[in-house]
């Protein structure tokens, strides 16, 4: 059985895992990755992988073409998905 993953999901690991270090962990800012992750939930429907959609969601506001750097969601997509890293 597989899980559907939805933005709160998403959201949640995204806060815990901070992949992009925007302290929001540090400063209790549970909805900094909210939006981002409501985007990830619909290009998952569109049939991204999870990684494809972080990455995509992820780059417009974090990277730039030089910092294009997708390691940091390794630990994300691995809970999201139920795996050890």
């Amino acid at each position: 059985m597989s899980v559907v993953l939805n933005a709160q999901m998403i959201s949640r690991a995204l806060f815990e895992f901070d992949p992009m270090n925007t302290c929001c962990k540090e400063n209790d800012c549970f909805d900094e990755y909210a939006w981002i992750a409501e985007s990830v939930e619909g290009r998952l429907r569109q049939g991204f992988s999870l990684k494809q959609a972080l990455v995509l969601e992820l780059a417009e506001s974090f990277f730039d073409k030089e910092t294009l750097h997708t390691d940091c969601l390794d630990p994300v997509v691995a809970y999201l998905e139920g795996r050890e890293l």
